[in-house]
């Protein structure tokens, strides 16, 4: 629901400035995108995760009685988002201002690492009133894949057609989670059978989240030409109730790359 409402909210605004622009023969625009955000942050351990460095282990015809083992507590900082997308831009005021929205698919992830002092980390898959089953684990990285739409507003300050111009954005995107797999390295490859009942355990973000940001950026094209776009994005925000099992982000920051066609010719 939330998403139908954001794309007939979409619909709503580009229509009449598409139009607008057709009549007025200012530039519309649509091309690719693809970037980059690092969101930092505390880490989040789960607790499944035991703080102790030694646990006793009852097969003894495969472990020598004990597993060993601790956590990275810094290791799970920073979430690692990428992103690829197609996006339309209708611009209008003689390309001074543009409003853009499109499609994009992007994948945030981030590892939980052991601790240097050893060479595994150790978790309880099983737990019941008589004993408790443990694995060692060396690293667990969560990736979840979005499906997003961005919603952003282009502002070029000089309103002459220079091969060369900066300009400022404030962007923002609705996205939503379709999936969320793991890599998990085991200490012991025989432990690889409980990868997916490990990934069952840990926490997974939000169906729906958010995103803001202010950017700053560089156009090379003229207004009848290719554009070819490079912006630095900073401090970017996430918006969601829970954002990561691993990590709790405070600010972000990111670039990104795109290349826009003109559909219509421009105002010199």
């Amino acid at each position: 629901m939330k998403n139908l409402k954001l794309t007939i909210g979409c619909v709503v605004i580009l229509l009449p400035l598409s139009i607008h622009a057709q009549k007025g023969k200012i530039g519309n625009r649509i091309g690719i995108e693809m970037g980059f955000h690092e969101f930092y942050g505390n880490t989040i351990v789960p607790e499944r995760i035991r703080s102790v460095k030694s646990v006793d282990v009852y097969d003894t015809d495969y472990y020598d009685g004990r597993f060993y083992g601790s956590y990275d507590d810094k290791s799970a900082h920073a979430i690692n988002k990428v992103y690829i997308g197609i996006k339309y831009e209708a611009l209008f005021l003689n390309n001074h201002l543009g409003i853009a929205s499109g499609l994009r698919l992007s994948q945030l992830s981030a590892t939980l690492d052991h601790n240097r002092k050893y060479d595994s980390f150790i978790w309880l898959v099983h737990q019941d009133e008589q004993s408790s089953d443990y694995l060692t684990i060396r690293s667990i990285k969560q990736k979840s894949h979005y499906v997003g739409l961005p919603l952003e507003l282009r502002i070029f300050p000089r309103r002459t057609d220079r091969f060369f111009k900066t300009y400022f954005k404030l962007g923002g995107a609705l996205n939503y989670r379709f999936s969320t797999d793991y890599d998990i390295d085991f200490q012991d490859h025989t432990m690889s059978k409980y990868e997916e009942e490990v990934g069952d355990q840990i926490r997974k973000p939000c169906t729906f989240s958010g995103f803001i940001f202010p950017a700053f950026g560089f156009r090379w094209g003229k207004n009848n030409y290719p554009w070819f776009n490079l912006e630095i994005q900073f401090p970017g925000f996430m918006i969601a109730q829970y954002k990561h099992a691993f990590v709790d982000p405070n600010v972000g920051f990111g670039m990104q790359f795109s290349v826009q066609i003109p559909l219509n010719k421009t105002i010199q």
